[in-house]
């Protein structure tokens, strides 16, 4: 009879190893599951610059130019720019949406700005893309916009006064930051 007891302790390790299989069969097949819902990363856009250009005219022109240096392209109905402007007189957010924007300049639909931040007056010097009109924010290419004085006035002395501009470039499939400046002129 002792032949027939060693038969149990292995009977029960194989047992053992095949719930032991099979549970980690089912995690696995739930865990994997759930990144079929992640989104695909942003794009990488490795370098830009930010400028902050004030005209010296009576008019106080303020002139933001963002300019894809080095990075992959991002298709301009991909990206959405956020505009802050903020200082002892202004605390103020706007958004450019629903780009591209149609000729050079902005239309309502490509506006989200309750406080008029975003200047749409000149229409020489508001464009989504000013090298070429491909649709496609690439290296060399500049977003050009301009800040309204009445809101955001940036020269010394003028009001309503304004200390720093904010300016983010976001991708809004993923979400994602891809250029950020900050801008006290």
């Amino acid at each position: 009879m002792e032949p027939n007891r060693a038969v149990s302790p292995i009977i029960s390790v194989i047992l053992m190893v095949a719930i032991v299989v099979i549970l980690a069969a089912v995690i696995s097949v739930a865990v994997l599951s759930f990144t079929e819902d992640l989104s695909d990363p942003a794009p990488i856009v490795a370098d830009t610059t930010g400028e902050f250009e004030i005209e010296g005219d009576w008019r106080g022109t303020q002139i933001v130019q963002i300019t894809h240096e080095a990075g992959e392209d991002v298709a301009v109905e991909q990206i959405e720019i956020v505009v802050r402007a903020t200082g002892p007189d202004v605390d103020t957010e706007a958004r450019l949406v629903n780009l591209p924007a149609e000729g050079t300049t902005f239309a309502t639909e490509n506006l989200d700005d309750p406080d008029n931040l975003i200047d749409n007056g000149n229409v020489n010097r508001n464009n989504i893309i000013i090298d070429d009109d491909s649709s496609v924010w690439a290296a060399g290419d500049t977003i050009t916009f301009r800040v309204n004085t009445g809101t955001a006035d940036f020269r010394e002395g003028e009001d309503p006064e304004a200390d720093e501009l904010e300016v983010l470039i976001i991708h809004t499939p993923s979400n994602s930051i891809l250029s950020e400046h900050i801008i006290t002129p």
